[in-house]
């Protein structure tokens, strides 16, 4: 049985908390090694409808396998689900990790931004706080998937946006139950 180190944990929620800054219109990043799985939220602030929300996910789903197409690969795992509250509906795009890439996050995010637009919820804090290297900041994105996929990881991580702050969660997979936060 691995179980990280605190080097490795605090690295993996550094990666974490780079990879939510970098991206401003994630609500939260999950990962579950149990399927290796990762699933990425975003809040919009409206109330989706079925229709809506069935329209959106063909759109995602549409566009992920056209792009996986070009590469040649395939998605073992590609769903997306909605919870929806009075004026906020919370999408979530589950993908395998394997395949999953930083062209792909970036697709994603531009098809919410390009959906949604000022109803998109975004950190603007964050907005600001990258710097103005963009090969750094995908190296940064690269090194974060990485971590998220790794194989050894045996903690599911939950990483989420609160009050303009990234709060990072490993979730102990046979328990389910939280461990402790780290910022």
């Amino acid at each position: 049985m691995h179980i990280p180190s605190a080097f490795e944990s605090a690295d993996t929620v550094n990666r974490v908390v780079a990879l939510l800054i970098r991206f401003p219109e994630l609500h939260s990043v999950r990962s579950n090694p149990a399927d290796a799985t990762l699933t990425l939220s975003f809040a919009v602030r409206k109330r989706l409808d079925r229709a809506e929300t069935r329209a959106l996910g063909d759109r995602v789903s549409e566009h992920v396998r056209a792009f996986l197409d070009l590469r040649g690969d395939v998605p073992d795992k590609l769903a997306v689900t909605c919870d929806k509250d009075a004026a906020v509906t919370f999408v979530h795009v589950t993908r395998d990790a394997a395949s999953f890439a930083r062209e792909e996050l970036e697709l994603i995010v531009a098809i919410f931004a390009d959906a949604y637009g000022d109803r998109l919820v975004r950190d603007g804090a964050a907005s600001d706080a990258h710097d103005d290297d963009p090969a750094a900041r995908d190296e940064q994105v690269e090194v974060a998937l990485d971590a998220l996929r790794d194989p050894t990881q045996r903690q599911r991580l939950l990483g989420f946006r609160e009050e303009q702050r990234v709060l990072v969660y490993f979730v102990h997979a046979r328990k389910r139950a939280k461990a402790r936060a780290r910022s």
